[in-house]
């Protein structure tokens, strides 16, 4: 004779599990009481669902966003100092000099900014806070010539292209992530994705 189970003092990770698990053909009363307090709890829990982050799942587009947010402000802070100095005339028409050191000093910020965690964790400081990384598509953490060479600095060099680069750098690339696989032109080009932890 069968023990009787009280799913009722089961967390709801735990009901989950239970409902992947269980032999629905043998215990179907079982089944479907598990089904029923999963229903009952995920009403009782909504935010339980909406902030669950599973590690090696792909991240959010929302939670990507926000660490892009908090990468580009920390950025043009860095970039203020050179803004002030040079003077918004001379960059509304930079020349040849100025568009190389202002690629230059991007190139020495993003590094002074990221090098270490994106060598360390695989990550920007936005990444960092949102706790997600970037990753090889075998989930596996992607290198940091990976994450620089070929994620970064194909879009850094393509943004220096008057209107077709920034256009593409700038708009085109980001829309990439709308795609089913969340993906953006520079994951793409560099073999990556951005995922949990």
């Amino acid at each position: 004779m069968d023990t009787p189970i009280d799913f009722s003092t089961y967390t709801l990770d735990e009901l989950y599990s239970s409902a992947k698990v269980i032999d629905r053909e043998r215990f179907p009363e079982r089944a479907k009481e598990i089904d029923e307090l999963i229903k009952t709890r995920e009403a009782q829990e909504p935010a339980h669902n909406a902030d669950l982050k599973i590690a090696g799942e792909k991240a959010s587009r929302g939670d990507r966003l926000v660490a892009a947010i908090i990468d580009g402000l920390l950025g043009i802070a860095f970039f203020i100092p050179v803004i002030m100095y040079i003077g918004f005339d001379n960059l509304s028409q930079p020349n040849l000099g100025l568009s190389a050191f202002l690629f230059v000093y991007g190139v020495f910020s993003t590094l002074v900014l990221h090098a270490y965690l994106m060598y360390q964790c695989g990550q920007t400081i936005g990444k960092y806070c949102m706790s997600i990384r970037i990753e090889n598509l075998d989930g596996t953490k992607a290198s940091f010539i990976t994450i620089y060479f070929k994620r970064m600095l194909p879009m850094q060099l393509l943004s220096l292209v008057p209107s077709v680069g920034q256009f593409i750098a700038g708009f085109v690339n980001p829309a990439f992530i709308l795609g089913k696989d969340k993906r953006c032109l520079h994951d793409h080009i560099a073999g990556t994705k951005v995922s949990n932890i």
